[in-house]
């Protein structure tokens, strides 16, 4: 491992560390202090010599220690997007996690995935995916690879597939949906938007529900890295979210992203599903095929469904007396085989399904839900009235599918 120190110029100190987060390092910032230009009112009795009194010098010193194999990628983006300065790399022979006793790359894991997550986590009394307490997690970092994994409550190494059967046992509220307006869902999303997007504005922001929710995507995807899994996705977005950016301050659109995409992930975690990234105006999801779990398509769909309520119910309603503009949002659902891929350490999906549903949203009318035909094939008849079959003859959709050459069928809610 090694520890790389750049010493840059403040105007360049936040394009570098942009462009570090793209590699997911953590970063530790202090400001250089040196000696003062001259010498201060007092003289030290003994030496005759003037005290000099320290001055800030206007540069910074950025800090990371990362594994050796990084050593190339940082340096070239610290240069990149600094002008000026030195960049410094020390050799690091070890590092040592305190509260779990686990040393270098393992040491570095635990501290920027388990312990400040499920710390805060668990100080917010947030809602957890399941019902599940912080204390009963037991994730892998993913920088461990082999058999085991290092369990953060336990403090030891434990078989992979006690991991497993720790996810599996976790089950989703039975066909949980949001069906009417003064549900208890209703009120605690009202709750919890009037206190975050409070302290989004103060710029206090205190929320790890997101962080949590996606830290135990992270956990579940790396069970089986570079495999294929078959799944439901499930993609929501704002519909004219460019008119907001540019009606509403920074502070305003930031604030309310940041509430939609939390009640989303809220959501999202009571349907038996996992958030897998945030994208701007946009929260992507997968559901998947596990037997404890139910029908992932139709975990997907009832979650779409309880989706629209907390927009018209919640959010909307607490932007109004925020005197902020309301909102509308379409969601896309299809199924598929994806594989497991990961860029830098951050796990994500690729395959035919999660292109459909992402392919699905710019035709999607507002607060309707679009679903791809091999979704559609797997709910129940009971289901499928609740969907109304694309004409071939519509414009706005005319993707083929690449296995048949044919139009691919979608199907649209009713309204």
């Amino acid at each position: 491992m090694i520890r790389i120190e750049a010493e840059i110029p403040r105007q360049d100190l936040t394009t570098v560390c942009e462009a570090l987060k793209i590699i997911n390092v953590d970063i530790i910032i202090s400001k250089v202090k040196g000696i003062g230009k001259s010498a201060g009112p007092k003289i030290h009795s003994s030496k005759g010599t003037g005290i000099y009194i320290p001055e800030f010098k206007d540069k910074y010193i950025l800090q990371v220690t990362v594994s050796d194999a990084l050593e190339h990628d940082i340096v070239e983006t610290i240069k990149s997007n600094s002008k000026l300065g030195r960049i410094t790399i020390f050799s690091v022979t070890r590092v040592i996690d305190i509260e779990s006793g686990v040393e270098n790359d393992q040491a570095l894991a635990i501290n920027e995935y388990d312990g400040v997550i499920l710390a805060a986590a668990k100080n917010q009394k947030t809602t957890f995916p399941f019902g599940l307490a912080p204390e009963q997690i037991k994730l892998e970092p993913p920088s461990i690879s082999g058999n085991e994994y290092y369990d953060i409550i336990e403090k030891k190494f434990t078989p992979l597939d006690k991991l497993e059967s720790v996810i599996n046992h976790v089950k989703p509220e039975k066909e949980f949906q949001i069906l009417s307006a003064d549900d208890e869902a209703i009120v605690e999303s009202k709750n919890r938007i009037h206190r975050n997007y409070t302290l989004y504005k103060m710029k206090r922001s205190d929320s790890y529900s997101q962080a949590f929710l996606k830290y135990v995507a992270h956990r579940f995807l790396s069970l089986w890295p570079k495999q294929e899994i078959k799944t439901a996705v499930l993609f929501v977005d704002i519909v004219g979210s460019t008119k907001l950016a540019t009606d509403l301050s920074s502070e305003e659109l930031s604030g309310m992203m940041k509430v939609f995409s939390e009640e989303m992930s809220v959501i999202i975690s009571k349907h038996a599903g996992f958030v897998l990234k945030y994208t701007g105006d946009a929260v992507i999801a997968f559901f998947p095929e596990l037997k404890e779990f139910g029908n992932m398509v139709e975990n997907a769909i009832r979650c779409a469904n309880s989706m629209n309520m907390v927009v018209n119910y919640a959010l909307n309603p607490t932007f109004k007396e925020f005197g902020l503009p309301t909102i509308k949002v379409r969601m896309g659902i299809d199924v598929g085989k994806n594989r497991i891929v990961f860029f830098g350490s951050d796990p994500d999906l690729i395959g035919h399904g999660i292109t459909i549903a992402s392919k699905l949203l710019p035709v999607t009318p507002p607060f309707q839900i679009g679903i791809g035909d091999e979704a559609h094939k797997l709910i129940s008849n009971e289901m499928t009235k609740q969907f109304t079959k694309i004409s071939p003859d519509d414009k706005r959709w005319n993707y083929a599918d690449p296995a048949t050459g044919k139009l691919y069928p979608i199907y649209f809610s009713k309204t």
